[in-house]
């Protein structure tokens, strides 16, 4: 089975130059059977790698080897490889070696190379199951065909397993690469960070990808009035619940599909958002609760406190104990409006108030791996446009939910207003 290909806008990911970082350094050649036509294979692979590390369309092919002269020794030395697996299935390094030269013919487009790379990775990954090295090779050869989900989910898996204690840096030039294929820019962010804390050097290719992530985060502009489709990403369904990412608050929500969702906003240094609920029956007519998610830069030297004072005003407020507290600490209130809904008793307000500092990856917490989207019937390399992210604003935000509701109707306006609560992720 041979697996379409892919591009990435301006990134090129095709081979016009021989390239200085090697996959095949991460082979052992000391792991492998001592034998001529393995280590052959080896030597003759690793003068090959330049030209077949990537896809390179053959209309595009400008190396001072022919194309073909490349496909004729890779198969070649596939082939001793494949024999080699046959003759020492106990060999784990024999089996990734094999994996990943099928992967460089899968990138010339070499019939029965997909399948033939992923069988020697599953030999290698029973052989050696502690091996990152397995993962890593299997999870490019995703990221290099159309499997960006899967790739990119097992690059995550990796890190998690603490990759970067245990992988050369090559493993973070793939890693980057996978992370934009898949909508994840802020994690190409953190992988240079890895880098830098390790004082490895970055490869020029590195270097291409962390300034296409940067590229790819628009600014925050405390002069621009947005739109709500730049302050709420969304929403996404998840059966009758959808999910809202705000990307400039640094929130991602879960609410009711039918609620309704208006005022929302961002301009200079505050956002604000509104959902209603219900409606619920009252004692005169119909009713829907408010919630008010209001998202503020904090000014230099305030507190918290000042910031939850400001709201408490025309009416009574004792402290309470939420459902729950995104943050470490909140502030939370209820308070008492004699009188405001009239026949419908008085206000009984909520307001929920914390605070958290910039996280050093802003968006990170947000980002997880998309496939790209591909139209049906549609053969050969595509080319795909990704939307922006939209950067946090910066600094401590102060963040405010309010629950503006009447004494009629307020247990199941309650139910709602903890509801939220318990669905807001906060970065």
């Amino acid at each position: 089975m041979l697996k379409r290909s892919i591009s990435f806008l301006g990134l090129l990911l095709v081979c016009i130059t021989p390239r200085t970082f090697a996959d095949i350094a991460a082979i052992h050649p000391g792991a492998l059977p001592q034998e001529t036509a393995v280590l052959g294979a080896l030597d003759d692979v690793r003068l090959l790698e330049p030209y077949c590390q990537y896809w390179t369309a053959a209309m595009l092919w400008q190396f001072d080897i022919p194309r073909q002269q490349v496909v004729d020794r890779l198969s070649k030395d596939l082939g001793f490889l494949v024999q080699a697996v046959k003759a020492h299935p106990e060999n784990a390094e024999l089996a990734l070696l094999a994996g990943l030269v099928a992967n460089y013919a899968h990138n010339l487009e070499m019939n029965e190379s997909y399948d033939t790379a992923m069988r020697m990775f599953d030999a290698a990954g029973k052989l050696a199951p502690d091996d990152l090295r397995v993962g890593w090779l299997r999870s490019t050869l995703h990221c290099q065909s159309t499997e960006i989900e899967e790739g990119a989910s097992g690059f995550l898996a990796l890190e998690a397993a603490g990759a970067q204690d245990r992988l050369p840096a090559s493993f973070w030039d793939d890693y980057m690469e996978c992370a934009l294929l898949s909508g994840m820019p802020v994690h190409v962010l953190r992988a240079a960070s890895y880098l830098d804390k390790a004082h490895e050097p970055q490869s020029n290719r590195g270097k291409d990808y962390v300034e296409f992530a940067r590229q790819r985060i628009v600014p925050f502009d405390p002069q621009k009035e947005y739109e709500a489709s730049a302050v709420w990403l969304g929403p996404e369904p998840a059966g009758n619940i959808e999910v809202l990412t705000g990307e400039s608050f640094g929130v991602q929500i879960r609410v009711h599909a039918d609620w309704g969702k208006e005022g929302f906003q961002l301009k200079g240094d505050k956002g604000t958002s509104v959902f209603s609920t219900g409606p619920y029956p009252a004692k005169k007519g119909t009713l829907r609760p408010s919630i008010l998610l209001l998202v503020k830069q904090a000014k230099p030297g305030q507190t918290l406190e000042e910031f939850a004072a400001s709201f408490e005003r025309d009416g009574t407020f004792v402290p309470y104990t939420p459902a729950r507290c995104p943050a470490e600490r909140c502030i939370a209130e209820k308070g008492v409006q004699p009188g405001m809904y009239h026949e419908n008793g008085d206000g009984h307000g909520r307001i929920v108030c914390f605070e958290r500092e910039q996280p050093v990856f802003p968006g990170l917490v947000f980002e997880s791996p998309s496939a790209l989207p591909h139209k049906e019937g549609k053969e050969g390399p595509e080319t795909f446009k990704f939307a922006p992210t939209q950067q946090r604003m910066p600094g401590k935000l102060f963040y405010l939910v309010l629950l503006d509701t009447a004494a009629s109707i307020e247990e199941p306006a309650l139910k709602d207003f903890d509801f939220f609560l318990q669905n807001l992720t906060v970065e």
